[in-house]
């Protein structure tokens, strides 16, 4: 089992490493990681700041499966919390596995007043972890690629998978198959219709705008194939960038419109991407939004 799922986590994460990160790199960090045991600090509680700022200790909390989010809150906020898509996965994960999973997030916060603020205006009111001396990453030295920073645990906190859920579909999948009890094998998608796909344009400029004006942007895929085109998701790299696409199916020759909005957190210039993942060869397509905000 733990060689499937190193052979499908090597083809899932590449769709969202760094582009300079080479497939013999991931598949060494992969066989460094499963199986490992992830270390906690010792008494380590865990924290709901929505409401009550209730206050639960880790082991009393944790289930069957743990998927520990780490992150470190430098940079962009939004790009590194995306804490809406963690809310509704979290509400999905509870459903699909019936608590036998939880979802730990952990933050190495540069400013704590400003993560809470986050926390209290996306209403996370989901245990956490604020980690003010990086404990956690001194215990265990995540991997420098943030696409490794997320990982499923099993009830011995040993890693049985890495991957960002919140960020490919596929790692999603993966995750709620092992959860279940599945085989961690997709089923096979041999009869899926498969289409092509034209873009009008794989990126968006936004030009110079004020910063705290909101953007609009709108990128246009073609059904070029003979099969209907179907969007299936569209992941962001970043939280202040939203998509909206239709759920209906192009017919050959016709289009789909993508909208995508942009809120800038302050001044600078602009650089998101997106990934569009549909039943079309070369899914999923990679479309970048840029920018200058002033």
């Amino acid at each position: 089992m733990k060689r499937n799922i190193l052979c499908l986590l090597c083809l899932v994460v590449l769709l969202v490493s760094c582009r300079d990160s080479t497939e013999d790199k991931i598949s060494q960090l992969l066989h460094e990681w499963i199986g490992k045991e992830v270390c906690f600090p010792q008494n380590m509680d865990l924290t709901s700041y929505v409401d009550t700022n209730a206050t639960v200790n880790f082991e009393d909390w944790k289930a069957s499966y743990t998927i520990l989010h780490y992150v470190d809150t430098a940079g962009c906020v939004s790009c590194k919390l995306q804490l809406s898509r963690w809310r509704a996965f979290v509400a999905e994960l509870d459903s699909v596995s019936h608590y036998s999973a939880k979802c730990l997030l952990s933050f190495s916060p540069m400013n704590k007043a400003i993560l809470l603020k986050s926390l209290r205006i996306n209403k996370f009111n989901h245990y956490v972890f604020i980690d003010e001396k990086d404990s956690l990453n001194q215990l265990n030295a995540f991997p420098a690629n943030e696409a490794f920073h997320t990982l499923l645990l099993d009830k011995n906190n040993k890693v049985l998978a890495m991957g960002n859920p919140i960020h490919n579909p596929n790692i999603k999948d993966l995750y709620l198959r092992i959860i279940r009890g599945e085989s961690p094998q997709a089923p096979s998608d041999a009869g899926t219709p498969v289409t092509t796909v034209s873009v009008s344009s794989a990126e968006a400029d936004l030009g110079t705008f004020p910063w705290q004006e909101p953007r609009t942007c709108t990128f246009t895929l073609r059904n070029t194939g003979d099969r209907p085109l179907v969007i299936h998701d569209v992941t962001t790299s970043c939280g202040c960038l939203t998509v909206d696409y239709p759920e209906e199916p192009a017919r050959p020759g016709e289009e789909l419109t993508l909208r995508a909005h942009y809120r800038a957190d302050s001044r600078g210039t602009v650089l998101k991407s997106m990934q569009v993942y549909c039943n079309a060869q070369g899914s999923p397509l990679r479309l970048r939004v840029t920018g200058t905000a002033e």
